[in-house]
């Protein structure tokens, strides 16, 4: 759309190519904060709905109140009753707890995402997030990581449409061509009026600085079309190097899920940094679990460390060890542990971002899911046959199941074997050979582990 008249409110012959992403969601939820791009997001959204071209479809407005502003909750109200006039639900998602002093917009930018997530999280559908982000956001966001010195991956933008990491809900922004004043120019053709948040004019706020600048970087060429224009084309590339990274990534590693990345040195240390990098950095965030992932510029110094002496190091959450011939990735347990979690009978639940597990509704009791101890994992080696082929280094970072103290499966071994004792639930940290409660347990296949891709 760049390059029309900002002037003009979007036409109706306009609707289907911007909302050409949506039809494949069976759930989206509109974000919309009330502000002029939002509201003309719930409008124009309504309008395309109203011509049958997403029959079946499911939609929820979402409004987080994040509790900043003295007005928060009366514009979720106004948000709710132009939902209600377009035949839309709304639902007010609010943002409790203590809030950060310092990068507070980013903070809260987490906090909506996290908060439509978990309400997305309770349809059964995959979902998207539908935002109002203009062609000045991805300018803007341009900007911001340039003078962060983003790589190209930081300096593509925002792309239209993106999965949220470790779920199946999906963020999709369909006006990333549209200039911010088209919007406007919408709702001024059809009466609507809009809530000016202060903080998008907050000098204290890097974006609301930028804005203030937008004339000035006009008159110098830089204008919002054209840097758009540039991140759109940086994303194609970004495109082709993924690309080239899966094809790098297939001939060059080994991955058990959840559990390690092997990559051939020779492979790997042949191939341009750029593919080195990414490969590194996909290894990592698989491997890493929910550890923040690794900065680039950390990225670049673990390759120059690989170089220089190839020595094991830990980053982003994992252990890299090198040898001559291979380099693996391994979670590290971290001087926190891994996380400990209840499974109820029949809860599904994500683990350290990088396993599903479930306890099945037949399951007598609740569960534990937590990691071995070293000295548990010296007791199952000499135990249970099967785990013989998992390393020890890994062994300590995958969930384990526990019953009543007692240790009742561990992957790769699978369900333990298990025999009736008439002594109380015996945890695996006591001799070898007194792993044994709960009668035929196992043989009913209570506990279900699935591996999480990549």
């Amino acid at each position: 759309m760049a390059g029309q008249d900002n002037n003009n409110p979007i036409s109706d012959n306009e609707l289907t190519p911007l909302f050409a992403g949506l039809p494949r969601f069976p759930v989206v939820m509109l974000a919309v904060s009330g502000g002029a791009d939002s509201l003309a997001l719930l409008h124009l959204y309504a309008r395309w709905r109203a011509t049958g071209a997403v029959p079946g479809q499911t939609a929820l407005v979402a409004t987080v109140d994040h509790g900043l502003q003295p007005e928060s909750a009366g514009w979720a109200r106004y948000v709710a009753a132009e939902a209600q006039a377009l035949g839309l639900p709304h639902e007010t998602l609010v943002w409790t707890g203590p809030k950060p002093a310092t990068g507070l917009q980013e903070a809260a930018r987490e906090a909506r995402y996290r908060l439509m997530t978990a309400r997305l999280d309770r349809e059964v559908a995959p979902a998207a997030i539908v935002t109002a982000h203009t062609e000045d956001d991805q300018a803007e966001t341009l900007l911001m990581r340039l003078a962060r010195g983003s790589g190209l991956d930081g300096l593509a933008g925002m792309p239209p449409v993106r999965q949220r990491p470790g779920t199946t809900i999906s963020i999709a922004r369909p006006f990333l061509t549209v200039p911010g004043a088209r919007l406007r120019a919408t709702l001024k053709s059809i009466g609507k009026t809009w809530i000016e948040d202060p903080a998008n004019i907050d000098p204290r706020h890097e974006r609301a600085r930028l804005r203030q600048t937008v004339d000035a970087r006009g008159a110098a060429g830089l204008s919002n079309a054209h840097l758009a224009l540039s991140a759109r084309r940086l994303l194609r590339a970004r495109e082709a190097l993924e690309a080239a990274t899966v094809a790098l990534e297939a001939a060059a590693a080994q991955i058990q899920p959840g559990i390690s990345t092997t990559m051939s040195r020779p492979t790997f240390e042949t191939a341009p940094s750029e593919l080195q990098i990414r490969l590194l950095e996909r290894a990592l965030v698989r491997g890493g679990g929910i550890h923040p992932p690794a900065q680039l510029s950390e990225v670049e110094r673990l390759i120059e460390r690989l170089r220089a002496n190839g020595q094991t190091t830990t980053l982003g959450g994992c252990v890299v060890i090198p040898d001559r011939q291979s380099i693996t990735i391994l979670r590290e347990p971290g001087r926190a542990g891994l996380p400990a979690i209840e499974l109820e009978p029949g809860q599904t639940a994500p683990w350290d971002g990088r396993f599903q597990v479930s306890l099945a509704a037949k399951a007598p009791s609740a569960c534990t899911v937590r990691a071995l101890t070293p000295q548990e994992w010296a007791h199952v080696r000499l135990s249970v046959p099967a785990s013989a082929t998992l390393p020890a280094r890994a062994a300590i970072t995958v969930p384990a199941f526990w019953i009543g103290g007692a240790l009742v499966a561990i992957p790769p071994a699978g369900p333990l074997s298990m025999t009736h004792s008439s002594e109380r639930h015996t945890p695996c940290n006591a001799p070898p050979n007194v792993v044994s409660v709960f009668a035929g347990l196992c043989k009913a296949s209570p506990i279900d582990l699935r591996f999480e891709a990549g």
